[in-house]
């Protein structure tokens, strides 16, 4: 699983919660990190704040939905700014920020016993 999220309190909150339900888990806080990170790694799942510093998350998203390596790879977009958000179909969830754990969980789970989940 990867957790894109620039707020370092926020990634390693979300990422220790992860990892002690059992998911391998990397963290990048840089939009472009995102981008080479689902490439390279094909992650299970993608934890995505859209107000990354360096790309703006609709386009994170515009980028991985073209590229026919990342396309498939599920996303659960994790942020306050959610009014624009350019809909792919990758994207299972919406979780605004700020966040219950609890559903933020659900949505993780959910993407989980839907088999879109490998780590």
């Amino acid at each position: 699983m990867l957790i894109a999220e620039d707020y370092p309190d926020i990634a390693q909150l979300v990422g220790d919660l992860l990892r002690e339900e059992g998911y391998q888990v990397e963290q990048v806080s840089r939009g472009n990190e995102v981008i080479a990170a689902v490439r390279q790694y094909r992650p299970g799942l993608v934890l995505l704040d859209l107000a990354l510093p360096d790309v703006p998350g609709n386009e994170i998203l515009r980028q991985l939905d073209l590229n026919p390596e990342t396309n498939k790879v599920p996303i659960i977009v994790v942020s306050a700014y959610t009014e624009q958000l350019r809909r792919v179909p990758q994207v299972r969830a919406v979780v605004n920020k700020p966040f219950d754990i609890s559903t933020l969980l659900e949505a993780v789970d959910l993407a989980r016993q839907n088999g879109q989940d490998r780590a």
